[in-house]
């Protein structure tokens, strides 16, 4: 395995699982070679522009996650039927400095990238999405990368005099020509919260955005290929980048920038679900869970769903995972 200096590997001691009621967790190995996943903690939160609190994410969404059946009732998949995860543990942050966060976070998803394992990342603040898009385009040899990232903001805010923050990842991305405008699709904008300048911006830079609103009126099939078609034109694979602000409050108010009139869990489930079912989905990052805002729980089980029906896509896209 090479190495991936900054990652604090978790300890677990595996339990056999039972075959009436496997979990997530019994699905796990220590093995990065036998495994097609790999799931990465970033418990940072510095940079986020709100609320802060979603550096307390990754360990919530984790026994969240782990928690749940490894048999999907709704579609009928059994992850133990074929995919391995392998749980890297989380990635050593620097609260203090954002930008060596970024280096090694977009170190350890490179290393990631290149041993042909797809990530799923658990954040942390969205200013993240930057050090994990790097890396995984690195990993891939510099190949391009369309991106579908779900979002109630565009995130496209000008990074002024260098400042990294949540609201900048996609920007700093587009002008550092690590991303194509035109190879990023942005779902679930909120109405009342993003400027005129950044709407331009996303139509400058060739963005393909979808409001909210535009969502509740779709069809989410058609919606899933447009997206698709957009994100695969003339890249490798593409990459979810999921905002949990993405979703009305009603669903998750544990949110750094809760937004009324975002998507319902179906929607983002479904979603999600679809696209990495594809086999060109290279993986995902889940950020701005804050459990700290979320008293009842509700947002760190619905973040948990998400990863989950982000697995059950991969293993529809890859049946014979060993």
């Amino acid at each position: 395995m090479p190495s991936l200096p900054w990652l604090r590997p978790l300890e677990h001691s595996p339990v056999p699982p039972d075959p009436r009621d496997v979990r997530v967790e019994d699905l796990r190995t220590s093995d990065p070679a036998a495994a097609s996943v790999a799931l990465v903690g970033v418990p940072f939160d510095t940079a986020v522009i709100g609320r802060r609190g979603a550096r307390e994410a990754p360990a919530a969404i984790r026994r969240a996650l782990y928690r749940m059946t490894a048999f999907d009732l709704e579609s009928g998949v059994d992850l133990a039927e074929g995919l391995r995860l392998v749980d890297l543990g989380d990635v050593a942050v620097v609260h203090t400095d954002p930008r060596e966060t970024d280096r090694r976070v977009r170190e350890v998803i490179a290393g990631v990238a290149r041993m042909g394992l797809r990530p799923l990342i658990l954040g942390g603040d969205h200013s993240l999405s930057f050090a994990t898009i790097s890396g995984l385009v690195a990993g891939w040899g510099g190949r391009p990368v369309g991106v579908i990232q779900f979002d109630a903001h565009h995130d496209l805010r000008e990074p002024l005099e260098g400042e990294i923050t949540s609201g900048t990842p996609f920007r700093r991305l587009i002008e550092g020509g690590i991303l194509e405008g035109r190879h990023l699709v942005q779902i679930g904008l909120a109405g009342g919260r993003n400027s005129r300048a950044y709407a331009e911006a996303a139509r400058r830079f060739g963005i393909l955005t979808v409001t909210a609103m535009q969502v509740h009126r779709s069809d989410l099939e058609a919606l899933a290929e447009q997206a698709l078609e957009r994100a695969l034109a003339g890249t490798v694979g593409f990459f979810l980048s999921f905002d949990m602000d993405v979703f009305d409050p009603a669903y998750a108010p544990g949110v750094s920038a809760p937004t009324p009139g975002g998507l319902t869990a179906v929607q983002g489930l479904r979603l999600v679900q679809r696209l990495a079912a594809h086999p060109a989905c290279l993986g995902m990052d889940l950020v701005e869970t804050a459990p700290p805002l979320d008293p009842d729980g509700r947002t760190v089980a619905l973040a948990a769903a998400v990863a989950y029906a982000f697995l059950v896509g991969q293993a529809q896209a890859h049946p014979q995972m060993p």
